[in-house]
């Protein structure tokens, strides 16, 4: 008979598979663009509104997984708990490193992750444009 606990204990189990399974795939080799943004930034309202539809629709999206860090304000973007758990590396090992601190939280902000090493970073729209979506096309092995 089920009750309460074991639905709570069962919902808990199914979470905790599915977060292990995106783990599980993003170093399963296959290219993972990470989006780094916040809510109140204007060039990230650009890319929500402009670029990411276009980006969804693309043979490319299809082709590697999609992972979005959008929390309310910038100042959180340095915050542990806005970034999922199994991408926090990506805040201690790069954005805290010497080159991320130089660079500072500039947003929108691209991780292409390969193999859980990230293999280029680009900040901007236009950077996304003219350096990030070109790779990504490359990476895929598709077209525009």
């Amino acid at each position: 008979m089920f009750d309460r606990r074991s639905l709570m204990v069962g919902g808990l189990a199914a979470a905790a598979a599915a977060s292990l399974a995106r783990v599980a795939q993003a170093q399963s080799g296959r290219p993972m663009l990470v989006f780094v943004g916040d809510q109140t930034s204007e060039a990230c309202k650009i890319w929500r509104t402009q670029w990411e539809p276009l980006f969804l629709a693309s043979p490319a999206f299809k082709k590697l997984d999609y992972r979005v860090i959008n929390p309310a304000t910038s100042a959180l973007l340095g915050k542990q708990q806005s970034w999922p758990a199994d991408l926090r590396w990506l805040l201690d090992t790069f954005l805290m490193s010497q080159v991320g601190v130089q660079e500072g939280f500039e947003v929108p902000r691209f991780f292409l992750v390969q193999n859980r090493q990230v293999t280029m970073s680009t900040s901007g729209n236009n950077a996304w444009r003219d350096v990030m979506w070109p790779t990504i096309l490359d990476v895929t092995g598709t077209s525009a």
